[in-house]
């Protein structure tokens, strides 16, 4: 079960996975942008108490939606080990989004892996974003 916690008592668990997504996934974000974001309230750490909080931690952020009245909760960042967090956690953050009023839940993800394990939970891919540096 996912509990909202402090990331200042959890940082040092959980940065090393937040290292390990910076470094395979290449974003745009630096790491003092994701401690930055947790403390100010932009973002938000949940943790498996069952679970390391090194192996397993979800970080979700509210984002108005564009074109129309409401907003939609991001998987910011997702970290699990086993590699069965879509499976053991989506109904969870489902319930957290509804809970927080989005009507939807996002992910930018460059795991062709996550988004086949999403579609199997309804979600469906809408874009590709593709860029270059200038």
């Amino acid at each position: 079960m996912l509990s909202l916690v402090d990331v200042r008592l959890y940082w040092d668990d959980i940065l090393p996975g937040i290292e390990k997504i910076k470094d395979e996934s290449q974003p745009e974000w630096r790491i003092e942008d994701v401690y930055a974001s947790l403390i100010t309230g932009v973002a938000e750490l949940y943790v498996d108490h069952n679970q390391n909080p090194c192996s397993s931690f979800i970080i979700l952020q509210e984002k108005p939606l564009i074109f129309k009245p409401g907003k939609s909760l991001l998987v910011w960042l997702a970290f699990d080990e086993r590699a069965d967090a879509a499976k053991k956690y989506m109904e969870e953050v489902e319930t957290i989004a509804e809970a927080k009023g989005c009507s939807k839940v996002e992910f930018w993800t460059p795991y062709e892996g996550l988004v086949k394990a999403l579609s199997i939970r309804g979600y469906s891919l809408k874009y590709y974003i593709v860029e270059k540096e200038i």
